[in-house]
């Protein structure tokens, strides 16, 4: 295997990955959003857990998604030298 096809299967996973962690992370936060246990625990303690974690699965799942993106993008380049 050569390294181009190597970074190419990194780039494929990280993108693929990347954007089924950040699809989750929205239904996540969508579903907690709507939870009268979230409401609940959103007033009794002022802040959502469900929710917090919902958006830190986003924020990673979209930085994967980008990297993936990236690694292809400049395995391209480097491709066409």
């Amino acid at each position: 295997m050569k390294k181009s096809d190597a970074l190419f299967l990194v780039g494929l996973v990280l993108l693929v990955a990347g954007a089924a962690v950040l699809i989750y992370g929205i239904v996540a936060y969508n579903n907690a959003s709507s939870s009268i246990g979230n409401a609940l625990g959103k007033l009794l303690t002022g802040r959502s857990q469900a929710e917090n974690q919902a958006v830190i699965e986003m924020i990673a799942g979209g930085a994967a998604a980008v990297i993936g993106v990236a690694v292809l993008l400049l395995r391209g380049r480097r491709a066409r030298r």
